[in-house]
């Protein structure tokens, strides 16, 4: 036998190991389809549960996303992230705060929007206030917004 995903021989024994990447998106697609059946999206006043995308057990609940990684951290490895020297400046927001991951990148370069134009009031991607339509404008970062 062997595995379809990393093409890992195994041998006559299955010792099959769980795949936490394809549960998750498992566990996220049957939570959008179960959300459809019920109607739009949850209730006024109900805030949505968004495990976090670091515990192998799927049980913790995130905290805050951060829109560099594009990961749900619950409190514990939220403190891991930031401890990290290179996260320093990741933008951290609550939880479904965020938006889809489409809404948090430029539509004409593909990169993530991480500062704010004070001329026009929409998030931009650094390549648009270098060389793009939003050259020359008051730029300011996502943090300070």
């Amino acid at each position: 036998y062997s595995c379809p995903m990393c093409k890992l021989q195994l041998g006559p024994i299955l010792e099959l190991q769980k795949n936490f990447q394809l549960c998750s998106i498992v566990e996220a697609f049957l939570a959008t389809t179960s959300n459809g059946r019920q109607g739009e999206g949850l209730a006024e006043g109900k805030k949505e549960v968004v495990p976090c995308d670091f515990c192998l057990d799927g049980s913790q609940p995130a905290v805050k996303t951060c829109l560099t990684c594009d990961a749900a951290l619950c409190q514990a490895h939220l403190i891991k992230h930031n401890a990290k020297a290179s996260q320093q400046d990741h933008v951290l927001v609550e939880v479904g705060a965020g938006g889809a991951a489409e809404e948090r990148r430029c539509q004409e370069h593909g990169r993530l929007l991480e500062c704010y134009c004070q001329d026009d009031g929409q998030y931009i991607c650094v390549l648009c206030s270098i060389v793009g339509c939003h050259k020359g404008h008051s730029i300011i970062t996502l943090k300070e917004a």
